[in-house]
This record gives C-alpha cells, structure tokens and sequence, in this order.
C-alpha cells in the first residue's frame, strides 16, 4: 500500500515514516459500484481519502428524491470538514465505480499529523476547493436553464468525458434524468457533440458554448 500512496499528492511532503503510519492506522478498501461508504448522521470517526474511482455525494428531500451534491473523482478526501469540525456527516457518500477509498482512523491521524502546520495546510486547501465547487454550483443553478447547465457541464469536461449514468448526471445538474436525455439527444442532432468509447465528444464546441455564454 505504501507505493500507491507515495502517488497521492497530499502525501508528497510525508516522510517514509510518516508513511509507515498512516498505513497502521489505516485500510485499504475495494468497493463496488453502487456501495455506500456512509450515511447521512454516521459518526465522522473515520476518514475516508478516494484513491481510485468515483464517488458522489448526496442527500434525500422530503419526496426521498436523491439530490446529488458534487461528484468526486481521482484522488480527494471525502467529507473532511465533518472530521474537521467532529460532526454527523451531513450528506452521505456512495461508489458510482468501483472504487478504491483509503479509511483512516481519524482520530490517531488528527493527533499524529494535524499538529503539524503542513498537513494542517493539507486541509484547507481541500476545503477551499470544495467551496468553490459549491459556489459554482449555486451560481450554475440560479442562472442557467436546463439547456444550457447540460451545455456548460459537457463544454468544461470536453475534450472526452465519460457517459456515466445520466440519471447521476442529471441529479448533479438538478433536473430529472428523462430532462437530461432530452437535451443530450437535441445536441446530438445538431452535432453539437459524439459518443466515442463510452464518452461524449464535443464536436462544435463554439455552438456549444453559445448556450451558456451570454
């Protein structure tokens, strides 16, 4: 495990030892696709580091619609600022891949790492990337129609992003799967975009973009 770790990038600045005890303290775990990793009011003792993979988070309204909050994919820590602040988590968190998640004991790496300023620094640079990805996506849904939120999610993942689930993809944009379907087929038909080995190719970008940028 200590190889695969060496290749987290939040982990560049730790030392071999330090690297020796982040594994004692901690699992590796493979889950597959559709897992729950945790629910919303468990306990935030664990830290959980995705590794590899996809991940979403998520909450349920009062109709039990799944409303999904961001989506996490390459290396990240998950939920952080419940480990942080030692609350419930406020949403939950499950696999959209299989996915291999790093769970650590939280509260022998808060007292082993998080005196140190470094590690410290560590953590808020994650949490200043999960505010701007909230602030985006407020901003996304208060101003966009649907067309154009669909528009602007393929336009900034282009050139390729993958076909994931369109009932995932559109909770993340906030409008109903058959919604989502709807506009991926219109821009098809203006060849607006491709599908192209399980991903959507952006053909035209400039139209593309002509949809959200006014």
């Amino acid at each position: 495990m200590k190889s695969l770790l060496k290749k987290v990038p939040m982990f560049h600045d730790f030392s071999d030892e330090d690297l020796e005890y982040l594994q004692e303290i901690s699992t590796l775990k493979t889950y597959q696709k559709d897992s729950i990793i945790f629910f919303r009011g468990d306990d935030a003792k664990n830290l959980y580091i995705l590794l590899e993979g996809s991940l979403k988070i998520y909450k349920n309204n009062t109709k039990g619609n799944e409303i999904v909050l961001k989506i996490l994919n390459n290396t990240c820590l998950v939920a952080e600022l419940a480990n942080l602040e030692h609350i419930h988590y406020p949403s939950s968190c499950a696999t959209i891949s299989e996915s291999k998640v790093l769970v650590v004991d939280f509260k022998k790496f808060e007292e082993h790492f998080l005196n140190d300023p470094k590690f410290l620094l560590m953590f808020v640079k994650s949490l200043t990337k999960t505010i701007l990805m909230l602030e985006q996506t407020i901003s996304l849904n208060l101003t966009l129609d649907s067309t154009s939120k669909v528009a602007k999610h393929l336009y900034e993942a282009s050139p390729g992003i993958e076909k994931m689930n369109h009932k995932v993809r559109a909770a993340t944009l906030n409008m109903t799967p058959e919604t989502y379907s709807r506009i991926i087929r219109k821009f098809k038909n203006e060849k607006l975009i491709k599908e192209e080995n399980g991903k959507f190719i952006i053909l035209d970008g400039e139209k593309l973009r002509n949809y959200f940028d006014i």
